[in-house]
């Protein structure tokens, strides 16, 4: 074992999911794809907050997207923000998406996804973590197209140190997985700060609640814990003007 092999003294989950349609002129404006990075040491306490939120809602699966009630929902972002994880979000604005560029989704996706996966690298080496990613999985066989997309292509990609940050990659279902029910909370939270509803109000103070979890670098949030997926996506000022329920992060 060599000296920087030694230097790694905590093994972590690196949960991912998403939130919003990706597909270009239907579906959502906006796309978040969402890791949340937890400790093997500090999943049980987590777990245990999940299973007694799934009690007192009387909800099988704890799934924002399910939950109307606004008070609910704050009270679920308010038990999960009192434990110990860290989360990052690259967001893509599918209004902007430039098929001269990306002549997919799915390459679109692929991109996403290798940004994530950059800055989670760069969390686990800078705090000499091993992290095994799971993937909430969508039942289809794209599950596995993810997979083998990074396994062959991120693992070996030169700025992601995943040869040393990464260990394993698999694929669950929410309910089979419960800490995947956090990262669900953390994307469509995120969601909600950028994607209008039917009344034009987006709604950040979920997300506001859970800023103190978001990934950061020398003080930095912007590019880490919140990355747009270009410059051109970065939504102008006036974008939020007279839509916020309640305060943006």
């Amino acid at each position: 074992m060599t000296s920087e092999e030694k230097r790694i003294t905590k093994e972590c989950t690196v949960y991912i999911d998403e939130s919003g349609d990706l597909g270009v002129n239907r579906g959502t404006q906006w796309f978040v794809l969402t890791a949340v990075v937890v400790d093997m040491e500090d999943e049980p306490a987590i777990r245990q907050t999940i299973m007694s939120l799934r009690s007192h809602l009387n909800v099988n699966c704890i799934h924002m997207r399910t939950i109307k009630d606004f008070s609910r929902k704050r009270f679920i972002v308010r038990e999960l923000s009192k434990h110990n994880f860290t989360y990052m979000n690259i967001l893509f604005d599918t209004h902007k998406f430039d098929l001269n560029k990306m002549t997919s989704e799915r390459i679109a996706y692929n991109y996403i996804c290798r940004y994530l996966i950059e800055r989670v690298s760069w969390l686990l080496r800078d705090t000499n973590r091993i992290g095994n990613i799971v993937l909430s999985s969508r039942g289809t066989s794209k599950d596995g197209e993810l997979i083998d997309y990074i396994k062959s292509k991120l693992m070996n990609y030169e700025f992601n140190n995943v040869s040393k940050c990464f260990a394993s990659i698999k694929s669950y279902s929410a309910p089979s997985r419960d800490l995947l029910q956090l990262a669900d909370v953390c994307a469509t939270t995120m969601f909600w700060s950028y994607e209008k509803n039917g009344y034009g109000f987006i709604t950040p103070c979920f997300a506001r609640q859970l800023k103190k979890k978001l990934y950061s670098r020398n003080g930095q949030i912007m590019s880490y814990g919140i990355k747009y997926f270009s410059d051109e996506m970065k939504p102008d000022t006036d974008y939020f003007s007279g839509s916020k329920v309640c305060d943006i992060i």
